[in-house]
Parts: structure tokens; sequence; C-alpha cells
């Protein structure tokens, strides 16, 4: 039976996957000092978090020596809201000697291990993109480059009905599509082009400004060695599913591609052979995928000798993604506010827009137009909001605003508001940081589903504004201290003590909710995938505890559970990793 994260016995499993080191342990709460599993780097900030005590000192110990390397003083006790722990901080970024160390305080059990390296993200960059090959609808998965985790191949999706909800003259209800590749969204076997937006402008937003990290990566995929990147490669694997979900009649964009109802959780993807269905369109789908198409025809742009030709018009595939964006926004025009309504006899995934006014994707993809175009007729659609948000899949005017404020050809007026809108909103987040007893740019607030994505949009936002607001000259600044610390946060520095990242870490979750990793029979998940996290929602407690799984807490940041049965805090989705793999990449760009 599975435990409680919190009962479970410590369990080392080790496997060196595909050239990637892959470690799974089980979590376990006697480490009450919590930190980065991944280690620090040489210069960098070094923070463990350590549970209040009568100590005032702290010792960072050289584990293979025994020897005290530093000593300091922990700071004074504060109480985090988000999890209730009163805990104080352990600042030691005067060790700088690669190593092997851990923590010492009196009355607390010694600390896990820690590395002080400048190497430590390579591995998990690679893991956190080969997610996705993991993921690929319609693929065979291979020995040779997933070892245990190979499979047959799964939904081709060469046979596709159009739904009631998605009947048009030109398609009526049954007529047959092909629409294959893709990646799977999340736990579940079905694909969603609403997701799929935020997710490919984000690995796309990575290789365009972090491309040291992540164009010469080798990931082990059959596409490796070609005249392409393998993370382009990746990313073209959804991009050209995406392109098959627009009708080429009028431009608009099919909603999701799905079963009627989700499948079971114990059957592997390729035995499934229930119907598939392209549902709806929406203008909130077909608004993003203009956003991102425009994104990815500016960057694909320099690989179109290695791409398709249009054979009917002779345009390149980075003028084939533009024709596209400029398609869906004409769609758009015409049709401004459809959002997705679920049918009847469909009970899948919906990533709704209901009561949103979508004034947010309007101005995502009036951004990402002018910007590929230069056409300020996009401009007449742009209305700078006064209180941009964290970006998610269905709040994406941040995204818009920083495109908008880093564009040379931006008005100035548009480009200064931008600019003062993404100021405030990231100073605001570096004020919580500033007084957070975790030193975390986390509010209780931060907990909703998916909370550790939500965390790492943030971290990537801190980022690319830091870049727009020219902050160059001061390498340590609080923008880059904090989205460092969040990236300490999903490996460690949590109320968990755990790493969310499954293989990565010494503490990691064994147990997400993602089909394929529940239906193998292998022990150790798929590696590579973030978990959702905590959120205190916990809609799934009460089937969760018939299964033997009980959360831990009600509070905010310990609401998670490393169980199967947990989709609402050990789910994986493509958009959770997207943020994951611009900052492991921003990291490995920055200690490199």
């Amino acid at each position: 039976m599975i435990k409680l994260v919190a009962q479970i016995c410590p369990l080392i499993v080790t496997a060196i996957l595909l050239n990637i080191g892959i470690s799974h342990a089980a979590p376990n709460k006697n480490y009450a000092i919590q930190f980065n599993q991944l280690g620090f780097g040489v210069n960098g900030t070094k923070t463990a978090v350590v549970p209040e005590t009568d100590a005032d000192n702290f010792s960072v110990i050289e584990r293979h020596t025994g020897k005290t390397v530093f000593q300091g003083k922990l700071s004074e006790a504060k109480t985090w809201e988000a999890s209730g722990d009163n805990v104080m901080l352990a600042h030691f970024d005067e060790v700088t000697k690669q190593g092997e160390y851990f923590i010492k305080v009196d009355s607390i059990p010694q600390s896990l291990p820690f590395t002080i390296s400048d190497e430590r993200y390579n591995k998990p960059l690679a893991a956190a993109i080969k997610a996705y090959f993991y993921n690929r609808s319609g693929a065979v998965i291979q020995k040779e480059f997933a070892g245990q985790y190979a499979r047959p191949a799964t939904h081709p999706d060469t046979i596709v009905y159009v739904h009631e909800s998605a009947a048009s003259k030109a398609r009526p209800v049954g007529t047959v599509i092909s629409s294959p590749k893709g990646w799977y969204d999340a736990g579940d076997y079905n694909k969603y082009i609403v997701n799929s937006n935020i997710t490919v402008y984000t690995l796309l937003a990575a290789v365009s400004e972090q491309s040291n990290a992540v164009i010469n990566l080798n990931l082990n995929i059959p596409e490796s060695g070609n005249a392409l990147p393998d993370i382009i490669d990746e990313v073209m694997w959804n991009i050209d599913w995406m392109l098959a979900m627009q009708d080429p009649n009028d431009g608009g964009l099919y909603h999701k591609l799905t079963t009627k109802r989700f499948t079971g959780d114990t059957e592997m993807p390729h035995k499934m052979d229930q119907p598939r269905y392209l549902v709806a369109k929406s203008t909130a789908a077909s608004l993003g995928f203009a956003a991102t198409m425009a994104k990815a025809s500016q960057i694909l742009a320099q690989y179109d000798q290695h791409l398709s030709i249009n054979p009917t018009n002779g345009h390149s595939y980075s003028q084939q993604l533009l024709m596209a964006a400029k398609q869906a926004w004409q769609w758009s025009l015409k049709n401004p506010a459809i959002h997705y309504q679920q049918p009847s006899d469909i009970h899948t995934g919906t990533y709704a827009t209901a009561g949103d006014d979508l004034k947010d994707e309007w101005l995502w993809a009036a951004a990402e137009l002018f910007a590929a175009t230069g056409d300020s007729e996009y401009l007449s659609k742009v209305k700078i909001p006064k209180k941009p948000r964290n970006p998610e899949w269905d709040k994406v005017e941040t995204l818009a605003l920083i495109t908008l404020a880093s564009h040379t050809d931006t008005p100035n007026t548009i480009a200064k508001e931008a600019k003062k809108q993404l100021t405030e909103l990231t100073e605001r987040w570096i004020e919580v940081g500033q007084n957070s007893a975790y030193g975390l740019a986390i509010s209780p607030n931060d907990f909703v589903w998916g909370s550790n994505s939500n965390m790492l949009n943030k971290a990537v936002t801190l980022l690319r504004v830091n870049q727009i607001i020219n902050n160059k000259d001061k390498p340590n600044s609080l923008y880059e201290e904090h989205a460092i610390a969040i990236v300490d946060y999903i490996f460690g520095r949590n109320p968990m003590g755990i790493s969310y990242v499954t293989g990565i870490g010494q503490q990691t979750p064994m147990h997400i909710h993602h089909r394929a990793s529940m239906a193998d029979g292998i022990k150790a998940p798929i590696p590579g995938f973030l978990a959702g996290g905590p959120q205190p929602g916990q809609q799934d407690a009460k089937d969760c505890k018939k299964q033997g799984g009980i959360y831990p807490s009600k509070q905010a940041a310990k609401s998670y559970l490393d169980h199967d049965c947990s989709y609402a805090s050990n789910e994986i989705a493509i958009n959770w990793n997207a943020p994951l793999v611009y900052m492991l990449a921003a990291l490995v760009n920055q200690e490199n």
C-alpha cells in the first residue's frame, strides 16, 4: 500500500538512464534542514531553512573529512504563513570550494549531504526537456532512447472524428481528419491547444533567450544528429500537431483532441483504442495559437533551410507558421468571444475561459503578431493592463508586456507603460521575498492548482524583466536572487523537504499522477517531470483516503501528497515543465 509522504521510509533506487544521472528516492521527513538538493553554485547564493531552535549558530562540515569549513549565525525565527512553520535561515555564501558538505545545528539531526559545483543543472535540464519525448503521442518510444521506459506506438490520430460541437459545412459531424503527433497534455492521454500554446511559447523563449544552454544539448532522441537542435525537434513534434488542429477552411482552432472520457489509470497508452474527436473551436485557443505561431515564426526562421517548404505556394516553414497565426487572428476577429463549453457527452479537461473577457489573449496575440510583422494594425488591440498577473495558461498578459517592453519597434509610450507595469509587478514579488521567513517570493495565494509551475513562472518573469530593465551590471540583483530562490524551493527548500522533479534530487516523487508511469509496472516514475505541487483545495482528498493516501496538512505549502491518486497535487503537465526548462537553462548559462 502506498503510504503518506511523511510515513515513507527511505528507499534509494538509483538508475543511470541514457547518460542522464537519475536518482529516485522516496521522501523522508527525518531531514528537518531544507535546501536545494542539487546543491549550490560555487559563487552563488547559498541558503538553508532550519526549524526554530534554541541554537544561535550553524556549521557547514566537509562530508569526507568531517572538517568544519564555516560557522555562521542563524537568522531570527519567523513564521511562514504558507506553512505555519517557525523557521530560521542559514546563509553560507562564503563557502566556495567545490566538494560535498552537510549542515549541522545543535539539537537537530544533520542535514542531507549536498555538493558545491557549477555543473549541477546540466543533467536536470536534459531530463526536464526529455520528459516531453516520453509524452509523445503517435510515436514508438524505443529502448535505445528510453531504456526501461520504452513502449510501442500510441494514438496515431490519423483517424479523428469531428465532434458535433466542432461541425461546420466544410466539415460536418463525423468527418475524419488526420491530426498526428503532439504531446499528451498531462496525466491523461488527450491533447489540448490552449495548454500547448503557453508550453510551446515558454520553450521557444528558452531557445531564444537561453540558447547557449539548450541549442547543443544532446537529448538522445530519434532526431538527434540531424541538422536541428534536439530541443527544436522536440518542440516541432507538438507544433506539427498544433498546425493540424487549425481548420484550413476558416483558420479557427479546435480546442482539443480527446476521447469522450478519461481512460483508465492502469492502462498504457498503446492499449487505448477509444475513438478520438476534435471538439469545438474557441477564441482562447485561436488567439493563443496566433501568439505562439507568430513567436515560433521568428525563432524557427533561422532553421528554414532544414525545414519543409510548402509545395503549393513555395513558402518556407517559418512563413507557414506566420500565415497560420494571421489566419487564426482573422478567425478571432470574426468570433471575438467564443468560450469553450463542454459538450454533454465529453468528460475530459476543459481549459475553459468562461467568465474571462479574453483581454489578455487579445493583447498577447496582438503583441506577438506586431513583433513578427511590424504591422501597426495589431497595436489597435493593445491596451496595457494596470494589474498584470503571473503567467498561467489563462493569464497571458504579462507575456505580451514582456514582448512590448523589449521589442525595439514598439512605440515609446506603449513600451514605457509596459515596462512600468512589469516593474511594479515584480517589485511587489520581491518585497514578499524580502519579508518571507523562507526567503521566498511566494505567498499563500500562489498555492493554486499546479503551484510549482506558478512559482517557476514567477522566476522566469523575474529573470526576463531583469533583462528588460537593464540590470545586467548587477549579476546578484534581487531579481536574480529571488528567481534562483524559487528554483531552490522546487528542489528541496520547501516544507515537504522534497525535490518536486521526478528522478532529480535526493528525495523525489515516486507516485506521480501520470498514467504511463502508473501503468508501466516500473517502480520509479519517468524522470524529469515536475509534480504539480501543494495546493489547499485537496479536491481528491476523499478518493485518496479510500486508497490509503492522506494529506499531511491543510496548510497551503503542505497540501501535497505523493500518491498516484492525487491529481490535485501530484499530476504532471506540459505547461508545468516548460518554466522548469527555462529556469534550468538560465542557471546552466549563469553557472557555466
